[in-house]
């Protein structure tokens, strides 16, 4: 997935000393603002940086304790160019470390400190924010005739689905999807270096600790107009309306049994991680319905990193399992286990003997 660059375009701090009482001249060209390369804003379609600008903490390079030039200062787009409401520039001496992350702080992102954030995904597919962070170090105002670049990386994974249909006899009209058994939430804490190459590096797993616990009623969904998959549909197919998402970046073992405390029974939920299709599966011969509306399941691992989109391709000729228990043992239910129309056993009666039926013989003549 590509990455933006951003330019860090920055002046010298003009200071005029006369005596012990100085007047310090500052020109408003001279303030700290950022220069996109390219159309004011990220080549990542999930990310608006010319609708929601992009907040910067600036660190002194080298010091100990450390001390902020800026802590968490918005920066948006004015006439080409990215300022904040309250100007900063360049320091005379010593050098800055940038860090800035999108988009600002609300219901699903919550910021620790300038390296520390809280990712709570909404469970409104459409609602989900690409959470993007960078970093560049020991910038000095010689950097201000230039500019300085500064490369975003995206914290989260994407999550998408296609579809296609194998069975002959068989065609499924969609309406959702969703994946489930997850960690709703998770903290991301930046310790890598600087994010400055455009190539295609990835933020590291390592960085997402302090997960929620994952359960069978954390699920993401989207829901869409109906769409018809055909039978013998081999080639999959995006869904029309269909949202993708971005989550927490998490691993997650998949479903192999519905949970119980040791007493199976009917409604009990999945013990592990899952694809889910929302479909009416009908017959392809006459568009009966065989299976109406509702949620089926697919066991899958989840292994996300940040910065990863990945797709899943169901095939939904299996039509796929119960979401919860429909008998009393912990095995997964297929849903068309008992669809099919077929005949297990064919017998024919025995022919029985009736007694024997004397046809009287003839008059004589």
């Amino acid at each position: 997935m590509r990455k933006n660059l951003f330019f860090f375009a920055a002046a010298a701090l003009a200071l005029a000393s006369c005596s012990n009482d100085e007047t310090v001249a500052v020109n408003e060209s001279d303030a700290i603002s950022f220069r996109p390369l390219v159309n004011y804003m990220t080549r990542a379609a999930d990310v608006n940086l010319t609708t929601n600008g992009f907040t910067v903490t600036a660190v002194n390079h080298g010091s100990n304790p450390e001390t902020k030039y800026f802590d968490n200062v918005p920066f948006s787009l004015s006439d080409a160019t990215y300022t904040s409401a309250t100007k900063y520039y360049w320091p005379e001496t010593g050098s800055l470390d940038f860090y800035a992350y999108s988009p600002s702080t609300g219901a699903q992102l919550s910021r620790t400190d300038y390296k520390t954030f809280v990712v709570t995904p909404s469970t409104t597919a459409a609602n989900q924010i690409d959470f993007v962070y960078a970093n560049t170090n020991e910038k000095t105002k010689a950097n201000s005739g230039t500019g300085v670049t500064i490369n975003f990386r995206h914290a989260e994974s994407k999550i998408a689905i296609k579809v296609k249909n194998t069975s002959a006899d068989l065609k499924f009209d969609v309406t959702g999807w969703k994946v489930g058994y997850l960690s709703s939430s998770g903290t991301f804490t930046y310790a890598g270096s600087n994010t400055d190459t455009q190539n295609n590096a990835l933020l590291d797993g390592s960085y997402w600790g302090s997960l929620t616990t994952a359960t069978a009623d954390t699920k993401y969904e989207n829901t869409f107009s109906s769409q018809t998959i055909p039978a013998s549909t081999s080639t999959e197919t995006g869904i029309s309306g269909s949202t993708e998402m971005i989550l927490v970046p998490q691993n997650q073992t998949a479903a192999t049994a519905y949970a119980n405390s040791g007493s199976p029974a009917n409604g009990d939920k999945v013990n592990g991680s899952y694809i889910a299709v929302k479909m009416t599966i009908k017959s392809n011969a006459n568009d009966a319905t065989i299976v109406s509306e509702g949620w089926a399941i697919w066991p899958v691992a989840f292994t996300w990193v940040p910065g990863k989109k990945y797709t899943y391709i169901v095939d939904l000729a299996g039509g796929g399992y119960s979401e919860t228990n429909t008998d009393t043992d912990e095995d997964l239910d297929p849903i068309l286990g008992g669809a099919e129309i077929k005949f297990v056993t064919v017998t024919v009666d025995n022919w029985t003997e009736e007694s024997d039926i004397v046809v009287p013989a003839a008059p004589a003549p």
